[in-house]
């Protein structure tokens, strides 16, 4: 963040006669855009950013109300000013998981756990996949982390024979699948719209009734075997999805 402050100043010093916080707000807003890296971390206080550039702290205030506008910054009252996480998800059978796109783009990647479990799925699940009535699957729910903070919660099933022990997986699905030489070939996406109910947006850390992006995703091997299915709500204020 030092580097950054530091760059904004000198842009400052050569910037035309515009108001100053909105020199401020256009220099943070194109960074932010540029920087992938920048994506979750949190800014200085508003005080030290005043000090670093020389500007007032009523400048610097007003800056920071026009990238939450936008929402690139989050404001939170006891926890500080951060940037507002940013998932651009493309969509191909290459993609190799959440776990790498959260790598690719600097942070960090973690899971909270609700459940890891064999276990028949419902009739409605049993037929998406397809499988034979009363037949065992793998279940795995969690909440996937950025850098922390929840952005969407998974619901996945998948055929024993392609994760035997749900207790073996540890974060990365698709990585525990190369270790073994299983290869995801063809992927199939369904989206929708919805509005969050209570319990999703609690395990997500958002207002109930929030919208979310849902997906149904079916995961197939290079021999048209299907590998997983699953189910995610996504918070919309963090993924973009690239088709």
């Amino acid at each position: 963040m030092r580097e950054l402050l530091l760059w904004v100043r000198d842009q400052l010093a050569g910037a035309p006669s515009a108001p100053r916080y909105m020199q401020l707000a256009s220099l943070l807003e194109s960074e932010i855009g540029r920087r992938k890296t920048l994506s979750g971390q949190f800014l200085p206080a508003e005080r030290l950013i005043a000090q670093q550039l020389g500007l007032s702290r009523v400048t610097v205030s007003r800056s920071l109300s026009l990238l939450e506008e936008k929402g690139l910054i989050v404001r939170q009252q006891g926890v500080g000013t951060r940037v507002a996480q940013r998932l651009n998800y493309a969509l191909s059978a290459e993609d190799e998981g959440f776990t790498a796109l959260i790598l690719k783009q600097g942070g960090v990647a973690g899971s909270l756990w609700l459940e890891k479990a064999i276990k028949v799925p419902p009739a409605a699940i049993a037929a998406k996949m397809p499988l034979p009535e009363g037949e065992a699957v793998t279940y795995l729910r969690r909440v996937r982390l950025s850098n922390g903070e929840p952005v969407s919660l998974e619901t996945t099933w998948i055929p024993q024979e392609f994760l035997p022990d749900p207790e073996a997986l540890e974060q990365s699905l698709y990585q525990y699948w190369m270790a073994r030489g299983v290869t995801p070939d063809k992927k199939r996406y369904r989206f929708k719209a919805i509005a969050c109910t209570a319990e999703i947006a609690a395990l997500l850390g958002i207002a109930a009734g929030a919208p979310a992006l849902y997906c149904q995703l079916h995961v197939y091997n290079e021999r048209g075997e299907l590998l997983e299915y699953s189910e995610a709500h996504c918070r919309s204020d963090v993924y973009e999805i690239q088709f």
